[in-house]
């Protein structure tokens, strides 16, 4: 089943504005504000792949760095506007496509449920060496 509804998510994101991993860190920085290395530790990437994936959306103004106001040589991310517009419109563009596929419809109460059920995961998770 996971590997369906994945392989649909990464469909869907070729002809969207965002990629999987894009997307991923939008959703993560939509909860909170993170260091770089928590979100390729979260995201079961490398540091330098999620070095390239952090300096383009920076470049597209999605997320901004800002100094860790509890470590100052410590850099934090947090979701822009700009960041929060597309994370918001790619999530709607989303609920369309997988609602058709369930005859929904209200297509945002299924990604509701959808990202209530990733808040719960992401809370009972157990951490690893790298969180």
């Amino acid at each position: 089943m996971v590997v369906v509804l994945h392989r649909l998510l990464e469909r869907f994101a070729q002809g969207a504005e965002l990629t999987i991993a894009q997307y991923r860190f939008l959703l993560t920085l939509k909860r909170e504000p993170r260091r770089a290395s928590v979100l390729a530790s979260m995201s079961g990437i490398g540091r330098p792949a999620a070095s390239a994936l952090v300096t383009g959306l920076a470049k597209r103004g999605m997320i901004e760095r800002y100094t860790d106001p509890d470590d100052g040589r410590a850099e934090m991310l947090r979701l822009t506007d700009a960041g929060l517009a597309e994370y918001a419109a790619f999530e709607r563009a989303l609920a369309r496509d997988l609602s058709a596929y369930l005859a929904i419809d209200e297509p945002e109460g299924l990604l509701d449920r959808i990202e209530e059920l990733a808040h719960v995961i992401d809370r009972n998770r157990t951490p690893t060496l790298r969180d």
